[in-house]
Protein backbone atom coordinates (compact mmCIF):
# COMPACT_ATOMS: atom_id res chain seq x y z
CA UNK A 1 0.00 0.00 0.00
CA UNK A 2 1.36 3.39 -0.87
CA UNK A 3 2.08 6.03 1.98
CA UNK A 4 0.03 9.02 2.39
CA UNK A 5 2.19 11.65 2.49
CA UNK A 6 1.78 15.16 2.66
CA UNK A 7 3.30 18.44 2.85
CA UNK A 8 4.27 20.79 5.63
CA UNK A 9 3.58 24.51 5.91
CA UNK A 10 6.40 27.27 6.44
CA UNK A 11 5.98 26.95 10.74
CA UNK A 12 5.82 22.87 11.10
CA UNK A 13 8.72 23.06 9.15
CA UNK A 14 10.61 25.64 11.48
CA UNK A 15 9.04 23.54 14.43
CA UNK A 16 10.31 19.91 12.49
CA UNK A 17 13.89 21.82 12.66
CA UNK A 18 14.00 22.53 16.55
CA UNK A 19 13.16 19.02 16.74
CA UNK A 20 15.98 18.19 15.09
CA UNK A 21 18.30 20.33 16.86
CA UNK A 22 16.88 19.17 20.35
CA UNK A 23 15.58 15.61 19.90
CA UNK A 24 15.19 15.63 24.01
CA UNK A 25 13.56 18.46 24.68
CA UNK A 26 9.75 19.18 25.57
CA UNK A 27 9.96 22.72 24.51
CA UNK A 28 7.04 22.43 22.20
CA UNK A 29 5.02 20.10 23.67
CA UNK A 30 1.17 21.54 24.28
CA UNK A 31 -0.02 19.86 27.71
CA UNK A 32 -3.23 19.79 29.38
CA UNK A 33 -4.79 17.85 31.95
CA UNK A 34 -8.74 17.36 33.07
CA UNK A 35 -9.42 16.58 36.34
CA UNK A 36 -12.46 14.11 36.91
CA UNK A 37 -14.10 12.82 39.39
CA UNK A 38 -15.95 9.84 39.48
CA UNK A 39 -12.71 8.09 37.79
CA UNK A 40 -13.26 7.75 33.78
CA UNK A 41 -13.15 4.18 32.19
CA UNK A 42 -9.40 3.82 30.52
CA UNK A 43 -10.87 1.43 27.58
CA UNK A 44 -13.92 4.25 26.47
CA UNK A 45 -11.17 6.65 26.74
CA UNK A 46 -8.94 4.89 24.08
CA UNK A 47 -11.86 4.40 21.92
CA UNK A 48 -12.89 8.15 22.59
CA UNK A 49 -9.70 9.20 21.18
CA UNK A 50 -9.44 6.81 18.68
CA UNK A 51 -12.94 8.51 16.71
CA UNK A 52 -11.11 11.80 17.66
CA UNK A 53 -7.68 11.06 15.80
CA UNK A 54 -9.70 9.28 12.68
CA UNK A 55 -11.36 12.91 12.10
CA UNK A 56 -8.04 14.74 12.26
CA UNK A 57 -5.24 13.70 9.84
CA UNK A 58 -2.39 15.70 12.03
CA UNK A 59 -3.24 13.73 15.35
CA UNK A 60 -2.44 10.43 13.18
CA UNK A 61 0.16 11.71 11.27
CA UNK A 62 3.70 10.60 11.78
CA UNK A 63 6.68 13.26 10.82
CA UNK A 64 9.79 11.98 8.68
CA UNK A 65 12.72 13.19 7.17
CA UNK A 66 13.40 12.53 3.67
CA UNK A 67 16.20 13.10 0.85
CA UNK A 68 13.50 16.03 -0.44
CA UNK A 69 13.06 17.43 3.01
CA UNK A 70 10.51 16.44 6.28
CA UNK A 71 7.03 15.24 5.32
CA UNK A 72 4.19 13.77 7.01
CA UNK A 73 3.03 10.33 6.82
CA UNK A 74 -0.79 10.03 7.79
CA UNK A 75 -1.12 6.27 9.24
CA UNK A 76 -4.74 5.33 8.16
CA UNK A 77 -5.47 3.21 11.25
CA UNK A 78 -3.03 3.19 14.03
CA UNK A 79 -3.30 2.11 17.11
CA UNK A 80 -4.65 4.49 20.05
CA UNK A 81 -2.92 3.91 23.43
CA UNK A 82 -3.88 5.60 26.82
CA UNK A 83 -0.91 4.72 29.67
CA UNK A 84 -2.90 4.19 32.80
CA UNK A 85 -0.83 4.71 35.77
CA UNK A 86 -2.44 3.58 39.43
CA UNK A 87 -1.25 6.15 41.90
CA UNK A 88 -4.21 5.85 44.77
CA UNK A 89 -2.31 7.23 47.47
CA UNK A 90 -0.94 10.56 45.51
CA UNK A 91 -2.28 14.05 47.26
CA UNK A 92 -3.24 16.79 45.16
CA UNK A 93 0.85 18.49 44.65
CA UNK A 94 2.15 15.06 43.68
CA UNK A 95 -0.78 14.20 41.24
CA UNK A 96 0.13 17.62 39.55
CA UNK A 97 4.21 17.13 39.50
CA UNK A 98 2.90 13.64 37.86
CA UNK A 99 1.02 15.33 34.90
CA UNK A 100 4.20 17.71 34.38
CA UNK A 101 6.48 14.91 34.43
CA UNK A 102 4.17 13.57 31.43
CA UNK A 103 4.52 16.67 29.49
CA UNK A 104 8.44 17.18 29.74
CA UNK A 105 8.82 13.49 28.37
CA UNK A 106 9.66 14.01 24.28
CA UNK A 107 7.41 12.91 21.47
CA UNK A 108 8.77 10.74 19.04
CA UNK A 109 7.14 12.57 16.26
CA UNK A 110 9.02 9.81 13.72
CA UNK A 111 7.91 6.60 15.76
CA UNK A 112 4.66 7.69 17.65
CA UNK A 113 3.43 10.82 15.95
CA UNK A 114 2.31 14.10 17.68
CA UNK A 115 0.17 12.91 20.68
CA UNK A 116 0.31 11.09 23.81
CA UNK A 117 -2.62 10.10 26.67
CA UNK A 118 -2.47 9.25 30.25
CA UNK A 119 -4.85 7.87 32.46
CA UNK A 120 -3.75 9.08 36.23
CA UNK A 121 -6.15 7.32 38.87
CA UNK A 122 -6.55 7.39 42.60
CA UNK A 123 -9.23 6.00 44.46
CA UNK A 124 -11.73 7.67 43.29
CA UNK A 125 -11.27 10.42 40.57
CA UNK A 126 -8.79 10.47 38.03
CA UNK A 127 -6.41 13.39 35.75
CA UNK A 128 -6.64 12.96 31.78
CA UNK A 129 -3.66 14.14 30.36
CA UNK A 130 -3.35 15.25 26.87
CA UNK A 131 -0.20 15.89 25.39
CA UNK A 132 0.50 17.20 22.13
CA UNK A 133 3.04 18.48 19.60
CA UNK A 134 2.50 21.88 18.47
CA UNK A 135 3.60 20.82 14.94
CA UNK A 136 0.18 19.30 15.03
CA UNK A 137 -1.81 21.76 16.95
CA UNK A 138 -2.52 25.37 18.96
CA UNK A 139 -4.83 26.87 21.20
CA UNK A 140 -7.96 26.73 19.58
CA UNK A 141 -7.13 23.28 18.56
CA UNK A 142 -7.02 22.00 21.52
CA UNK A 143 -10.35 23.35 22.31
CA UNK A 144 -11.74 21.33 19.68
CA UNK A 145 -10.08 17.65 20.98
CA UNK A 146 -11.48 18.10 24.46
CA UNK A 147 -14.92 19.20 23.23
CA UNK A 148 -15.37 16.45 20.60
CA UNK A 149 -13.08 13.80 23.14
CA UNK A 150 -16.19 14.70 25.45
CA UNK A 151 -18.90 14.40 23.51
CA UNK A 152 -17.62 11.30 21.91
CA UNK A 153 -16.48 9.88 25.46
CA UNK A 154 -20.36 10.71 26.41
CA UNK A 155 -22.33 8.83 23.37
CA UNK A 156 -20.09 5.78 24.18
CA UNK A 157 -21.34 5.84 28.05
CA UNK A 158 -24.85 6.26 27.36
CA UNK A 159 -24.51 3.44 24.05
CA UNK A 160 -25.76 5.71 21.67
CA UNK A 161 -24.40 6.21 18.07
CA UNK A 162 -21.66 9.09 18.13
CA UNK A 163 -23.06 12.14 16.09
CA UNK A 164 -20.30 14.86 15.07
CA UNK A 165 -20.36 17.71 12.71
CA UNK A 166 -18.33 17.43 10.06
CA UNK A 167 -14.93 19.17 10.69
CA UNK A 168 -15.65 20.88 7.31
CA UNK A 169 -11.82 22.08 5.65
CA UNK A 170 -8.38 20.00 6.02
CA UNK A 171 -5.00 21.26 7.04
CA UNK A 172 -4.25 21.14 3.37
CA UNK A 173 -6.28 23.33 2.70
CA UNK A 174 -4.56 26.08 5.01
CA UNK A 175 -1.46 24.83 3.39
CA UNK A 176 -3.08 25.52 -0.03
CA UNK A 177 -4.07 29.36 1.25
CA UNK A 178 -0.52 29.54 2.55
CA UNK A 179 0.99 28.83 -0.62
CA UNK A 180 -1.44 31.25 -2.75
CA UNK A 181 -0.61 34.11 -0.12
CA UNK A 182 3.26 33.88 -0.41
CA UNK A 183 2.88 33.96 -4.37
CA UNK A 184 2.59 36.54 -6.55
CA UNK A 185 2.00 40.36 -5.61
CA UNK A 186 0.13 39.51 -2.15
CA UNK A 187 3.57 37.74 -0.91
CA UNK A 188 5.32 40.98 -2.47
CA UNK A 189 3.40 43.10 -0.32
CA UNK A 190 3.06 40.80 2.99
CA UNK A 191 7.28 40.35 2.95
CA UNK A 192 7.58 44.19 2.12
CA UNK A 193 4.97 45.06 4.96
CA UNK A 194 7.49 42.90 7.62
CA UNK A 195 10.73 44.30 5.80
CA UNK A 196 10.12 47.44 7.09
CA UNK A 197 8.61 46.34 10.67
CA UNK A 198 11.80 44.86 11.11
CA UNK A 199 14.16 46.73 9.50
CA UNK A 200 17.17 48.21 12.26
CA UNK A 201 14.86 46.44 15.14
CA UNK A 202 16.54 45.08 18.18
CA UNK A 203 14.63 42.14 19.66
CA UNK A 204 14.35 43.05 23.08
CA UNK A 205 16.93 41.32 25.36
CA UNK A 206 16.49 40.80 29.20
CA UNK A 207 19.39 41.01 31.63
CA UNK A 208 20.46 37.50 32.44
CA UNK A 209 21.68 35.29 35.14
CA UNK A 210 23.58 33.49 33.32
CA UNK A 211 25.51 34.13 29.69
CA UNK A 212 24.11 33.23 26.74
CA UNK A 213 25.62 29.61 25.77
CA UNK A 214 26.60 29.40 22.02
CA UNK A 215 23.96 26.60 21.73
CA UNK A 216 20.12 26.69 23.00
CA UNK A 217 19.04 23.33 24.87
CA UNK A 218 15.22 24.35 24.95
CA UNK A 219 15.19 23.45 28.28
CA UNK A 220 12.42 25.81 30.14
CA UNK A 221 11.01 26.48 33.21
CA UNK A 222 7.12 27.89 33.91
CA UNK A 223 5.05 28.52 36.71
CA UNK A 224 1.33 30.41 36.73
CA UNK A 225 -0.51 32.66 38.61
CA UNK A 226 -4.05 33.90 39.03
CA UNK A 227 -4.24 37.81 38.77
CA UNK A 228 -6.26 39.25 41.42
CA UNK A 229 -10.07 39.93 40.74
CA UNK A 230 -9.84 43.68 40.90
CA UNK A 231 -7.18 43.68 38.15
CA UNK A 232 -9.32 41.56 35.72
CA UNK A 233 -12.22 44.25 36.40
CA UNK A 234 -9.90 46.89 35.61
CA UNK A 235 -8.38 45.74 32.94
CA UNK A 236 -11.72 45.08 31.19
CA UNK A 237 -12.26 48.70 32.01
CA UNK A 238 -9.61 50.35 30.72
CA UNK A 239 -9.55 48.68 27.34
CA UNK A 240 -13.41 50.02 27.12
CA UNK A 241 -12.67 53.79 28.06
CA UNK A 242 -10.06 53.53 25.86
CA UNK A 243 -11.86 51.84 22.84
CA UNK A 244 -9.61 49.05 22.33
CA UNK A 245 -8.84 45.47 23.02
CA UNK A 246 -8.21 43.88 26.55
CA UNK A 247 -5.05 42.61 24.91
CA UNK A 248 -3.46 46.06 23.28
CA UNK A 249 -3.44 47.19 27.14
CA UNK A 250 -2.23 44.02 28.10
CA UNK A 251 0.43 44.53 25.51
CA UNK A 252 1.15 48.20 26.23
CA UNK A 253 2.07 46.48 29.95
CA UNK A 254 4.18 44.20 28.85
CA UNK A 255 5.89 46.62 26.41
CA UNK A 256 6.18 49.40 29.20
CA UNK A 257 8.26 46.48 31.41
CA UNK A 258 10.40 45.57 28.68
CA UNK A 259 11.47 49.01 28.20
CA UNK A 260 12.05 49.70 32.12
CA UNK A 261 14.22 46.59 32.20
CA UNK A 262 15.82 46.76 29.05
CA UNK A 263 16.33 50.60 28.55
CA UNK A 264 15.81 50.35 24.84
CA UNK A 265 13.50 53.12 23.12
CA UNK A 266 12.36 50.73 20.00
CA UNK A 267 12.09 47.17 20.22
CA UNK A 268 10.22 44.30 18.82
CA UNK A 269 8.32 41.40 21.28
CA UNK A 270 6.31 38.46 19.39
CA UNK A 271 2.45 38.16 19.63
CA UNK A 272 1.21 35.01 18.04
CA UNK A 273 -1.87 35.47 15.51
CA UNK A 274 -4.33 32.91 14.52
CA UNK A 275 -4.21 32.08 10.95
CA UNK A 276 -7.97 30.69 11.17
CA UNK A 277 -9.90 32.53 8.99
CA UNK A 278 -13.33 31.36 7.31
CA UNK A 279 -15.67 28.70 8.27
CA UNK A 280 -13.80 26.11 6.88
CA UNK A 281 -11.04 26.36 9.00
CA UNK A 282 -13.15 26.37 12.22
CA UNK A 283 -13.07 22.62 12.79
CA UNK A 284 -9.63 21.50 12.05
CA UNK A 285 -7.15 20.57 14.16
CA UNK A 286 -3.65 21.78 13.03
CA UNK A 287 -0.95 24.39 13.73
CA UNK A 288 -3.03 27.40 12.22
CA UNK A 289 -0.89 29.79 14.23
CA UNK A 290 2.06 32.58 13.13
CA UNK A 291 4.24 34.57 15.23
CA UNK A 292 4.12 38.18 14.51
CA UNK A 293 6.57 40.79 15.51
CA UNK A 294 5.36 43.97 17.24
CA UNK A 295 7.74 47.07 17.27
CA UNK A 296 7.41 49.37 20.29
CA UNK A 297 8.95 52.68 20.91
CA UNK A 298 8.97 54.68 24.39
CA UNK A 299 10.78 57.86 25.52
CA UNK A 300 11.07 59.17 29.00
CA UNK A 301 8.08 61.53 28.15
CA UNK A 302 5.68 58.56 27.14
CA UNK A 303 2.15 57.57 28.58
CA UNK A 304 0.94 54.57 29.65
CA UNK A 305 -2.41 55.80 27.51
CA UNK A 306 0.26 56.46 24.48
CA UNK A 307 1.47 53.42 24.70
CA UNK A 308 -2.08 51.50 24.86
CA UNK A 309 -2.60 53.47 21.54
CA UNK A 310 0.39 52.76 19.84
CA UNK A 311 0.22 48.69 20.74
CA UNK A 312 -3.43 49.04 19.44
CA UNK A 313 -2.32 49.87 16.29
CA UNK A 314 0.50 47.78 16.44
CA UNK A 315 -2.08 44.74 16.69
CA UNK A 316 -4.50 45.52 13.93
CA UNK A 317 -1.60 46.48 11.35
CA UNK A 318 0.21 42.81 12.32
CA UNK A 319 -2.45 40.97 12.43
CA UNK A 320 -3.80 42.12 8.63
CA UNK A 321 -0.16 41.29 7.80
CA UNK A 322 -0.05 37.42 9.55
CA UNK A 323 0.06 35.46 7.10
CA UNK A 324 3.51 35.92 6.34
CA UNK A 325 5.31 33.01 7.97
CA UNK A 326 7.35 34.28 10.99
CA UNK A 327 10.22 31.89 10.14
CA UNK A 328 10.70 33.76 6.56
CA UNK A 329 10.74 36.89 8.17
CA UNK A 330 13.19 35.56 10.50
CA UNK A 331 15.20 33.83 7.62
CA UNK A 332 15.59 37.57 5.87
CA UNK A 333 17.31 38.30 8.75
CA UNK A 334 19.77 35.69 9.96
CA UNK A 335 22.58 37.92 9.80
CA UNK A 336 21.60 40.61 11.99
CA UNK A 337 20.07 38.17 14.74
CA UNK A 338 16.60 36.72 15.88
CA UNK A 339 13.66 38.95 15.06
CA UNK A 340 12.07 37.92 18.30
CA UNK A 341 13.59 36.36 21.63
CA UNK A 342 10.13 37.44 24.01
CA UNK A 343 6.67 36.91 23.25
CA UNK A 344 3.55 38.22 24.86
CA UNK A 345 -0.42 37.11 24.64
CA UNK A 346 -4.23 36.76 25.62
CA UNK A 347 -5.97 34.29 25.06
CA UNK A 348 -9.89 33.71 25.42
CA UNK A 349 -11.50 30.61 26.20
CA UNK A 350 -14.76 30.68 23.68
CA UNK A 351 -18.11 30.99 24.93
CA UNK A 352 -19.27 27.22 24.67
CA UNK A 353 -15.91 26.36 26.11
CA UNK A 354 -17.72 24.83 29.36
CA UNK A 355 -14.47 22.80 30.81
CA UNK A 356 -14.70 25.74 33.68
CA UNK A 357 -17.87 24.32 35.27
CA UNK A 358 -18.35 21.94 37.74
CA UNK A 359 -20.11 19.17 35.06
CA UNK A 360 -19.85 18.93 31.28
CA UNK A 361 -20.82 16.14 29.19
CA UNK A 362 -18.57 14.13 30.45
CA UNK A 363 -22.02 12.15 31.60
CA UNK A 364 -22.11 11.80 35.20
CA UNK A 365 -18.79 13.02 36.52
CA UNK A 366 -17.93 16.25 38.16
CA UNK A 367 -14.68 18.10 35.48
CA UNK A 368 -12.22 20.62 36.10
CA UNK A 369 -9.29 21.63 33.93
CA UNK A 370 -5.97 21.37 35.55
CA UNK A 371 -3.42 23.77 35.20
CA UNK A 372 -0.57 22.27 33.89
CA UNK A 373 2.09 24.48 32.48
CA UNK A 374 3.50 23.73 29.57
CA UNK A 375 5.43 25.38 26.08
CA UNK A 376 8.49 26.45 28.01
CA UNK A 377 11.99 27.10 26.41
CA UNK A 378 10.89 28.15 22.68
CA UNK A 379 11.93 31.68 23.34
CA UNK A 380 13.39 33.58 26.06
CA UNK A 381 10.87 34.76 28.10
CA UNK A 382 6.99 34.30 27.66
CA UNK A 383 4.05 35.40 28.80
CA UNK A 384 0.51 34.05 28.42
CA UNK A 385 -2.60 35.35 29.71
CA UNK A 386 -5.59 32.40 29.62
CA UNK A 387 -8.71 34.65 29.76
CA UNK A 388 -11.73 32.27 30.99
CA UNK A 389 -15.15 32.28 30.22
CA UNK A 390 -16.11 32.41 33.68
CA UNK A 391 -14.67 35.85 33.84
CA UNK A 392 -10.88 34.73 35.62
CA UNK A 393 -7.52 35.28 33.93
CA UNK A 394 -4.66 32.67 34.44
CA UNK A 395 -0.71 34.34 33.66
CA UNK A 396 1.68 31.55 33.14
CA UNK A 397 5.46 32.44 32.19
CA UNK A 398 7.61 29.97 30.47
CA UNK A 399 11.60 30.97 30.28
CA UNK A 400 14.34 29.50 29.30
CA UNK A 401 16.43 27.88 32.15
CA UNK A 402 19.63 27.96 30.49
CA UNK A 403 19.06 31.86 31.05
CA UNK A 404 17.39 32.81 34.25
CA UNK A 405 16.19 31.36 37.42
CA UNK A 406 12.53 31.09 38.67
CA UNK A 407 13.00 33.65 41.01
CA UNK A 408 14.49 36.11 39.02
CA UNK A 409 11.21 35.61 36.51
CA UNK A 410 8.81 35.94 38.93
CA UNK A 411 10.34 38.85 40.00
CA UNK A 412 9.57 40.30 36.52
CA UNK A 413 6.20 38.81 36.77
CA UNK A 414 5.41 40.87 39.64
CA UNK A 415 6.57 43.90 38.22
CA UNK A 416 4.76 43.21 34.71
CA UNK A 417 1.54 43.02 37.03
CA UNK A 418 2.35 46.34 39.13
CA UNK A 419 2.96 48.14 35.13
CA UNK A 420 -0.66 46.39 33.96
CA UNK A 421 -2.00 47.75 37.13
CA UNK A 422 -1.01 51.58 37.10
CA UNK A 423 -2.11 51.41 32.91
CA UNK A 424 -5.60 50.29 34.32
CA UNK A 425 -6.40 52.53 36.78
CA UNK A 426 -3.95 55.56 36.20
CA UNK A 427 -2.89 55.85 32.28
CA UNK A 428 -1.81 59.17 32.25
CA UNK A 429 0.84 57.68 34.12
CA UNK A 430 4.54 58.85 32.31
CA UNK A 431 6.16 55.21 31.62
CA UNK A 432 9.38 56.04 33.00
CA UNK A 433 8.18 57.02 36.43
CA UNK A 434 5.98 54.20 36.88
CA UNK A 435 6.62 52.39 40.11
CA UNK A 436 7.40 49.02 39.45
CA UNK A 437 7.22 47.49 43.20
CA UNK A 438 4.15 47.12 44.75
CA UNK A 439 3.76 48.14 48.42
CA UNK A 440 4.63 44.55 49.79
CA UNK A 441 7.92 44.62 47.95
CA UNK A 442 8.79 48.11 48.76
CA UNK A 443 8.57 47.33 52.44
CA UNK A 444 11.02 44.44 51.79
CA UNK A 445 13.53 46.67 49.72
CA UNK A 446 13.55 49.03 52.27
CA UNK A 447 14.04 46.71 55.25
CA UNK A 448 17.10 45.12 53.14
CA UNK A 449 18.63 48.22 52.89
CA UNK A 450 18.30 49.40 56.41
CA UNK A 451 20.34 45.85 57.71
Amino acid sequence: MTEDVRQLSVGQRALWLVQRLAPDSAASNVVHGLYVEPALDPDLVRRALTVVRSRHDLLRSRFVQTDHGPVRVVDRDPPTEVEVHDVPDLDDDGLLRRCKKLGDQPLRLGDDGPLRAALLRRRTDCVLVVVVHHIATDFHSQRIVWQELAEVYAALRAGRPVELPPVGGTYDDFLARQQAALSGERGERLRAYWDRVCDGATAVTLPTDRPRPPVRSFRGGAFSQPLPDDLVVGLRQAAATAGVTPYSVVLAAFQATMYRYSGLGEFTVGCPATLRRGRALRGVVGLLVNTIALRGSFDTGTTFAEAIAAASRQLTDGVAHAAYPFPLVQASRRSQGPVVRVTVTLLAHQHDDDFTYERHPFVGHRVRLLDIPYDEGQFDLSATLTQYNDGRIEAEFGYDVDLFDESTVRRLARHFLQMLRVACTAPQTVVSRAPMVDETELRDLLALGAR
